[in-house]
């Protein structure tokens, strides 16, 4: 009788925990049913007061070097459309559930996958990893963090460039995540930014881009070396660039101090 007893509370307590499993997503205005996607959650997402830690302590990363099932890029530009798709549920799903929003642009086109093939992959097709790809764009880091989890478990991640430990020389910051999705088992890439970074990035520092290319050709096309001033002008750019970076990840860097406080005070 006891052995009985015993095995039916054990069934109780198994079948009470795959219902509270089973239960709908929560957002912050209530109940809802869940993304397109379907995120597994199962996983605890990082709280407010380590998440600056946690994005630190995020390590560069290579499972293996990344490469393609095809060196056809006919076949991978056809793979590259149902990819997009799924990255797109993929990706609104995190939106959805992280509260960050999604950009997706379209596929690379054919002509500059293949000059990026032939120029930077010696005409290795495999090699090459953002025919599809996208960016989430959050507005702080625990939503950044929040983010990068789901991204974590719910698809294989193949490499990692960690540029909020380790910024590139512009300031620039990023989580810049190669990731191989489920369905299509495709490998894609996928930039997590902060918003003013990202803003910058798209803005002042493409400008600065362009000014610093204009003053290089100049002096290759008259086939001389650049001058003292071109030099000091370009040092200028770069300096301004670097100094709007750092003061837009000050700003995140105070506001997640203070999250941590508030939570936990």
């Amino acid at each position: 009788m006891n052995k009985l007893f015993r095995t039916l509370f054990i069934f109780l307590i198994l079948l009470t925990t795959r219902q509270v499993t089973a239960q709908p997503l929560v957002s912050v205005n209530g109940p809802t049913d869940k993304a397109p996607y379907g995120l597994n959650l199962s996983g605890s997402l990082p709280s407010a007061e380590n998440a600056l830690d946690n994005l630190y302590a995020i390590p560069d990363y290579q499972a293996y070097v990344p490469m393609q099932q095809s060196a056809d890029l006919n076949q991978l530009m056809l793979q590259a459309e149902y990819a997009q798709q799924e990255l797109s549920q993929l990706l609104s799903a995190i939106s959805y559930n992280a509260q960050v929003d999604m950009l997706l642009p379209l596929t690379k086109s054919y002509d500059r996958a293949l000059q990026k093939v032939k120029n930077k992959f010696n005409g290795d097709a495999r090699l090459i990893t953002d025919i599809a790809r996208g960016s989430i764009v959050a507005n702080n880091v625990d939503n950044l963090m929040a983010s990068y989890q789901m991204l974590l478990e719910n698809s294989e991640i193949i490499q990692i460039k960690n540029r909020f430990a380790n910024p590139k020389a512009s300031g620039y910051r990023d989580l810049n995540v190669l990731v191989k999705l489920p369905k299509s088992q495709m490998i894609v890439e996928v930039q997590l930014h902060l918003q003013t970074i990202a803003a910058i990035k798209s803005g002042q520092d493409h400008q600065d881009y362009e000014q610093i290319q204009s003053i290089e050709n100049k002096a290759n096309q008259e086939h001389r070396a650049l001058s003292e001033l071109e030099m000091q002008k370009i040092t200028q750019i770069r300096q301004q660039s670097h100094k709007q970076y750092h003061k837009a990840w000050l700003g995140y860097k105070r506001q997640a101090i203070t999250a941590s406080f508030q939570q936990a005070a």
